[in-house]
């Protein structure tokens, strides 16, 4: 887990504006490494009662997470999940409606998905957006 702790706070280190981009055909990859909006996905995190890893921004909490979809709306349900690898982080992003390619970019570039905390939205711009859960004390 240290390792990837120290991959993103590189990344923290390295893009002064507190955010990587990747554009693709399908729209565009964001992690927010914002230390206020670190600190509320660690908050939002810390209050859910089983363990979880993954923390979703969905459409509805009234029906099962694999048939809602991933959204950022004011009042947009956070779904809790918990995922053992990068993989099974693509397989929801994919059934929760984000393309294909962005699912992708996310499980290639989000270090420790799987092992540390993850909170992701989509937002109706075709940007999937990606936070660590957790605080980086790198706050400069």
């Amino acid at each position: 887990m240290k390792n990837y702790i120290s991959k993103l706070l590189a990344l923290q280190n390295r893009h002064k504006e507190k955010e990587l981009r990747i554009k693709c055909k399908q729209g565009v990859f964001r992690i927010d490494l914002k230390p206020e909006n670190l600190r509320l996905w660690s908050e939002t995190i810390s209050n859910h009662q089983k363990p979880c890893n993954l923390l979703l921004a969905c459409d509805s909490d009234k029906v099962d997470l694999k048939a809602s979809r991933l959204t950022w709306v004011v009042g947009s349900a956070i779904r809790a999940a918990n995922i053992d690898s990068p993989n099974g982080a693509y397989e929801i992003l994919q059934c929760l409606g984000v393309p294909a390619e962005l699912a992708a970019i996310a499980k290639d570039n989000c270090p420790g998905l799987g092992t540390i905390n993850w909170a992701f939205y989509f937002d109706r711009n075709n940007s999937l957006t990606a936070s660590p859960a957790m605080i980086l004390y790198n706050e400069k």
